[in-house]
């Protein structure tokens, strides 16, 4: 569902389903599940509304997305001061404490008598106390989270940020045992998840650089995932060069490379691909190892091939990458991995060993006994 205007909204079929699923687990009943769908996505519009809101004052464009675990409002436009990133933040729990006050102020005026209307108040009421203060914890990717990490970073940088991901892992963690030990396991390992995604962050983001913070950069960047994704492949590759001459360094930089190295993968300028992706081998992303583990083999880069095989087949395990790392390590005349590796492809599927072994890669191995041992009856 699509509704334009000032502020575009949209909603995720995910979000109708996820807020029936807790409907149904609090009440049992097809009427109750009605009203807690209307509560959520009534409180979580309200939230965005206010993010939204404020972002208009500041001369963005936003846009407001109701998604499976919640909401996200996002925004074009010019590059923003830390302290209006700041405020638009803050303006989503500020709603949220205001429907609250709204709530309860009408059940206290006496307006309304009754009991099911009382009763759909005081859920308003309680949820968006409940929920404001929970979003209110320094932990990404919730709002207080983002606004330990806009103080963090106003203040040292990309420092501050790397900061701000390691106190909301923390903070996470200590709330993940507690709620484990309370036998609260659902909300127990909502905040393990928590935990897990800044780590990972906080373990990425030794290659942040301060371009990688750049809005501007990030939404370029965005913009050319969502073109990949819709098949418009050369806008996306456009999009991608011009993140890399904007960034010179970093995770988007990063990043770019891994889909432009990609697109020309697909157009078949392998070698290019490996050219883009070769100086940053330690630093390409988990799904850019596979290409270029075959570039590297293509371009008879066998140390490369080498170094990356165990990865890859553990993330991978195909007979193809097997294959190629026995044939890697054959090259380089190490005969026990090239033997090993070769075994595992066979187990993988039907291999004529014979055919195999009149390959070049393997000429330098295939009567050493060190190899030939693997494959003795």
């Amino acid at each position: 569902m699509r509704f334009r205007g000032k502020i575009p909204i949209s909603i995720h079929p995910a979000f109708w389903i996820i807020a029936a699923g807790i409907g149904w687990l609090y009440s049992q009943s097809f009427g109750g599940t009605i009203v807690w769908v209307a509560i959520i996505f009534i409180s979580v519009l309200v939230h965005e509304m206010g993010h939204a809101l404020m972002a208009l004052v500041f001369k963005q464009k936003p846009q407001v997305s109701l998604v499976a675990m919640g909401g996200a409002t996002s925004y074009d436009g010019k590059n923003l001061k830390f302290w209006q990133q700041f405020l638009i933040t803050l303006n989503g729990p500020i709603f949220g404490f205001l429907l609250f006050f709204l709530a309860w102020g009408l059940i206290a005026s006496d307006i309304f008598k009754q009991p099911n209307i009382l009763a759909f108040l005081t859920y308003v009421k309680i949820i968006n106390l409940f929920w404001t203060c929970v979003n209110l914890l320094p932990i990404l990717p919730l709002d207080g989270g983002q606004l330990v990490r806009i103080a963090f970073e106003a203040w040292l940088g990309v420092k501050g940020f790397k900061i701000s991901l390691f106190i909301g892992m923390l903070t996470a963690l200590g709330f993940s045992l507690t709620f484990f030990i309370m036998q609260y396991f659902l909300i127990g390992a909502l905040f393990f998840l928590f935990a897990f995604q800044s780590f990972d962050m906080f373990r990425r983001s030794k290659n942040l650089s301060p371009s990688d913070r750049d809005l501007n950069n990030a939404n370029l960047f965005q913009q050319g995932e969502r073109s990949f994704e819709m098949g418009r492949l050369e806008e996306a590759k456009n999009i991608f060069s011009e993140v890399r001459q904007r960034t010179k360094e970093g995770m988007l930089f990063v990043g770019a490379t891994y889909y432009l190295a990609l697109l020309l993968s697909k157009e078949d300028k392998r070698k290019e691909a490996y050219d883009l992706l070769l100086p940053i081998k330690d630093q390409v992303p988990e799904e850019g190892i596979f290409l270029l583990h075959d570039l590297a083999f293509e371009a008879k880069n066998y140390s490369l091939v080498a170094k990356l095989g165990s990865d890859c087949y553990q993330k991978r395990p195909t007979q193809e990458i097997a294959l190629r790392n026995a044939k890697a390590f054959a090259s380089m005349s190490e005969a026990k991995p090239a033997g090993g590796w070769l075994k595992t492809a066979m187990q993988e599927g039907h291999l004529n060993l014979a055919e195999i072994l009149k390959e070049e890669e393997f000429a330098k191995v295939k009567d050493l006994d060190e190899f030939k041992s693997f494959f003795e009856k």
